[in-house]
């Protein structure tokens, strides 16, 4: 109590009064010290303390404090040395809170599964997890080179029109490669700026795709080898690892895409795709990602991720399969085994935003098996969604299983949506346990915030 400026001043004032002589001098010296002593209480940072300026950080007796808007008022904000996770306002943004995110507990490398199936339908050259081994001339670091060529037919016509919305549309392949791949590829798209015509009418370029009753009129080497060659008519096809083939918006005797898997390969659009309003960049970024070594159609969901299904409306690339093509940062996942979770909160970027941060939550079950926590929202990858989609989505994958399209098997099934080809995402307020795992969302608005813990 002595310690106090209050009583250090009364006894000061005490004192004088027995000093007549000096009292004036001694109560100006008290007020002094006062003042100095005062100011020296209020310098060091304290919870819930006035601060200056955002962002400043500063240690007292061993716990960290930094400087964030609460309301309309600075103050300094705790986060112990001794905690799990920061101590911070509900008001703090998103990006101030995806600065606050700890370190992976473990590098991804442990979160890497290993491939436990007992068949694979597709053969080796599609992986479920990582590496995934790229086939014919594509790499997944380093660049693609691409012919894009508009073909038009006798009895098909394209237009002007046209032409320059599927130029402006296929450019965003080049953007998404970019950004998914987290800069390891590069697409070099060289675009024709014309139709070209095909020496004979549609019907003859019909593709049956394996399976699919039907007749066939011409090979898949005679397909291939005449969009090639037109290709080759209006641009520089030397060194190409892909010819992707456009197609008028009218055509009707070729209803699915066109898939050739050699050196260089060869993909087309057919009318499926414009029926369902597919993007066309989409329908051929799905089909190179094949190429690119991964197994992909895996969860199911026809709204998540365009791996799955080519027109989906979040067109994404979850971080599964990024993880298998060796496209996933150690900066963008949180690898943890889920017997050294303990109560934590972490803040996500959505998958559909070009946001650089926290991308996923991995939490490995097994050998063979894992949690992947992934946020979403509305963005610039999923402008198709309803107005307000947000929320969590919980994966789980099981390496046993393998990917079979027409058999309905999943390597990756979401938990969470529970309901299949649905949106109905974790929201605030909710939690979720599975597989001893308890996560929650405890935070929204631009990021979402998620505290695991053991359920």
């Amino acid at each position: 109590m002595n310690g106090t400026p209050a009583f250090r001043l009364y006894g000061c004032m005490f004192w004088g009064m027995f000093q007549r002589k000096r009292f004036i001098g001694a109560l100006a010296i008290c007020l002094i010290l006062t003042t100095t002593l005062s100011k020296g209480s209020t310098s060091a940072a304290s919870h819930g303390g006035k601060c200056s300026k955002v962002g400043v950080v500063q240690k007292t007796k061993g716990v960290t404090f930094t400087c964030a808007k609460v309301g309309k008022t600075l103050k300094w904000v705790r986060k112990s040395v001794k905690s799990s996770s920061p101590i911070v306002p509900t008001t703090i943004s998103g990006a101030q809170l995806l600065q606050l995110n700890l370190s992976s507990p473990e590098p991804l490398s442990n979160c890497r599964l290993k491939d436990a199936r007992s068949f694979k339908a597709a053969g080796d050259w599609q992986a479920i997890t990582y590496p995934a081994t790229p086939n014919h001339g594509f790499t997944n670091a380093g660049v693609v080179d691409v012919a894009v060529v508009f073909v038009d037919f006798p009895d098909v016509s394209g237009g002007s029109a046209e032409l320059i919305e599927h130029i402006a549309a296929i450019k965003k392949s080049a953007e998404w490669y970019s950004w998914f791949s987290q800069g390891n590829v590069k697409y070099n798209l060289r675009i024709a700026d014309k139709w070209v015509r095909a020496p004979k009418n549609s019907e003859n370029y019909y593709w049956l795709h394996p399976g699919k009753p039907g007749t066939q009129l011409m090979s898949d080497i005679d397909i291939a080898d005449t969009y090639r060659s037109l290709a080759g008519s209006v641009v520089d096809t030397s060194g190409v690892t892909s010819v992707w083939a456009v197609l008028p918006k009218s055509i009707t005797a070729i209803d699915e895409g066109f898939a050739y898997r050699a050196y260089p390969g060869v993909f087309s659009i057919g009318s499926d795709s414009y029926r369902a309003g597919t993007p066309i960049w989409q329908h051929f970024v799905h089909e190179t990602l094949h190429s690119h070594g991964a197994l992909g159609h895996s969860p199911k969901n026809t709204q998540i991720g365009l791996f799955w299904n080519t027109g989906s409306a979040g067109a994404t690339l979850n971080s599964w399969d990024a993880m298998t093509l060796g496209w996933m940062k150690q900066e963008n996942i949180f690898c943890i085994a889920k017997q050294n979770v303990v109560t934590q909160t972490l803040t996500l970027v959505p998958l559909e935003r070009e946001q650089v941060g926290l991308r996923s939550i991995v939490v490995k079950l097994s050998e063979y098996e894992a949690l992947v926590i992934e946020s979403h929202r509305k963005d610039k990858w999923s402008d198709r969604w309803p107005v307000g989609t947000s929320g969590i989505s919980i994966m789980r994958i099981d390496t046993r299983n393998d990917t079979v399209w027409d058999l309905g098997s999943s390597t990756g099934t979401y938990v969470i949506p529970a309901r299949e080809h649905s949106l109905d995402f974790l929201k605030l307020g909710q939690s979720f346990t599975t597989d001893g795992v308890r996560i929650s969302v405890v935070q929204s608005g631009d990021n979402d915030q998620v505290k695991i813990e053991q359920g």
